[in-house]
């Protein structure tokens, strides 16, 4: 009886730390950020975490939307009108997210490949962004994402994830 007792104590010990850190996560849902083991380092890679793959034309530059406590901290708005998507779903006209010194790269008028995360508060988030010229078909896109999909890439379980800040 003495060891159930003993069992039954350290195992609502055990609960009790359980539950507080799933309270502390989430505290921190706002400002949740994906970890990934390290970044994606071919199209078959992305092809394979993105959650949405899509073709975009930038039509402007939106709000600053400030992440955290630091100032510089947050994500650079796009309103966009969506061509095509490959994976996943986009609306016809959203708003991504890309990291405050994308508006440097990225221009209104131009077209892109994007992998988003999302939605955020309305907003979603990009995992990545690359130009497509505009010769450039939505087909010949579509069948470079469906041939890099058709490679079923698999990651390596990772050890090294850590909880976002």
């Amino acid at each position: 009886m003495n060891r159930f007792v003993l069992g039954a104590t350290a195992l609502a010990a055990v609960a009790s730390v359980g539950i507080g850190a799933v309270g502390c996560t989430q505290q921190d849902a706002e400002t949740h950020v994906e970890s990934l083991c390290a970044q994606t380092d071919s199209d078959a890679a992305e092809a394979a975490r993105a959650q949405t793959l899509a073709l975009v034309d930038v039509v402007e530059r939106g709000r600053f939307v400030s992440k955290g406590t630091d100032a510089e901290a947050g994500v650079q708005t796009f309103k966009v009108r969506t061509l095509a998507v490959y994976k996943g779903a986009l609306p016809a006209e959203a708003e991504i997210g890309l990291p405050k010194d994308a508006e440097t790269k990225v221009k209104p008028g131009g077209r892109y490949e994007v992998s988003v995360l999302g939605p955020d508060g309305g907003t979603w988030l990009a995992r990545f962004t690359r130009a497509v010229p505009a010769a450039t078909t939505a087909a010949s896109v579509a069948e470079h994402w469906k041939t890099e999909i058709g490679k079923h890439f698999v990651e390596p379980p990772c050890a090294d994830t850590t909880s976002a800040p």
